[in-house]
C-alpha cells in the first residue's frame, strides 16, 4: 500500500509540472514511447538527424548519442523541463506503460518491434552491468542469465505493454516495416508530424543513421555505451546489430513457439519473420 501511494503522489507531482511547462508551450507536444530495445534510440537518430541537416546541409555524419540526448533531453517520466532549442521539436520519450501524463501530448508516436528480437536485445542490454537485472526481483535474478527464462519471463510484461501502447497511438511505428522500406515509413511519419518533407534530406538522416554509420560514430566518439548508462555500469555494446530474426539462432524451438503462442498477432504484425 505504501508503494502504491508513493507511485500515485510521484506521478500526480510530474502530471502537475509537466502541464505547467508544456501550457507555456506554443508548439506541438510530441510524445515517443516503445518498449526498450523497439528501435527508439533509432527512430530518433532519424528524426534528429533530419532536423540537423534542414538547419545545416553541410553537415557530413550523424550526431553523435551525447548530440542526441542534449538536443533531446526531455523524458516524460522524470518530469524534466529542459528548454528547447530553437529549429527543435517539442519531443519527449519514455518507456513507461501508459500513465496520465501522456495525455498532456498533442501527437504520440508508439514504435514497436517483434517481441522475440526485442527481448533478446533487452536480455543482453540488462545483463551487461555491474549488477545485472537490477530492476527485477532478487529472487529471479539467477534465472534470468539464462535467454530462454529472460524471454518466457518477460513476455507478458511485452504484450501488455503492446496492447496498451496501441490504444493510445496517434501513430504508429513498426520497426519491421522500418527496416524494409526506411524511407517511406518515415516519410510518412515527417507527413504526420505536419514537417516539411525533403526527400534528399531525409534520405540523408536515414543513411547517417544506419547501424554501420552510428557504429563508426561510436568508436570515433568513444560512445559505445549509447543511450545507456555512461558512468561505467553498462559493460557491453548499446548498438548490436538492429538485425530481426535473431531469435532463430539465439532461442530455443520451443521458447519461440511459446511467444508465438501468447500472442497469436505475431505472423500478422510482422509479416515473413516466421516461416
Amino acid at each position: 500500500m505504501i508503494s502504491y501511494l508513493k507511485s500515485k503522489y510521484y506521478w500526480y507531482q510530474i502530471y502537475q509540472k509537466l502541464k505547467i511547462f508544456l501550457d507555456s508551450q506554443q508548439s506541438e507536444r510530441i510524445l515517443m514511447y516503445g518498449y526498450p530495445k523497439s528501435g527508439n534510440t533509432w527512430l530518433r537518430l532519424v528524426i534528429y538527424n533530419y532536423r540537423s541537416l534542414c538547419l545545416d546541409s553541410t553537415q557530413t555524419s550523424t550526431i553523435s548519442y551525447n548530440t542526441l540526448n542534449a538536443l533531446q533531453n526531455n523524458v516524460m517520466d522524470r518530469g524534466t523541463t529542459f528548454k528547447i532549442k530553437d529549429g527543435f521539436p517539442l519531443f519527449y520519450r519514455t518507456h513507461r506503460i501508459y500513465m496520465r501524463p501522456y495525455n498532456l501530448f498533442t501527437k504520440k508516436i508508439f514504435i514497436h518491434r517483434n517481441p522475440l528480437d526485442t527481448l533478446i536485445s533487452a536480455y543482453y542490454f540488462y545483463k551487461n552491468r555491474d549488477i545485472p537485472f537490477s530492476d527485477d526481483p532478487i529472487v529471479v535474478r539467477d534465472k534470468l542469465h539464462n535467454i530462454d527464462f529472460y524471454v518466457c519471463y518477460k513476455i507478458d510484461s511485452w504484450i501488455n505493454f503492446y496492447n496498451t501502447s496501441i490504444l493510445h497511438a496517434d501513430f504508429v511505428m513498426n520497426y519491421t516495416e522500418m527496416r524494409r522500406d526506411p524511407f517511406r515509413t518515415y516519410s510518412r511519419l515527417i507527413n504526420f508530424l505536419d514537417w516539411d518533407l525533403d526527400d534528399d534530406i531525409l534520405k540523408r538522416a536515414i543513411d547517417f543513421s544506419s547501424f554501420s554509420n552510428v557504429r563508426v560514430m561510436e568508436n570515433k566518439e568513444n560512445q559505445s555505451y549509447g543511450n545507456g548508462p555512461s558512468d561505467g555500469s553498462f559493460k557491453g555494446r548499446f548498438t548490436r546489430s538492429g538485425e530481426e530474426c535473431q531469435f532463430n539462432y539465439e532461442l530455443k524451438e520451443e521458447t519461440i513457439n511459446f511467444v508465438l503462442d501468447k500472442f497469436p498477432e505475431f505472423k500478422k504484425n510482422y509479416i515473413d519473420l516466421i516461416e
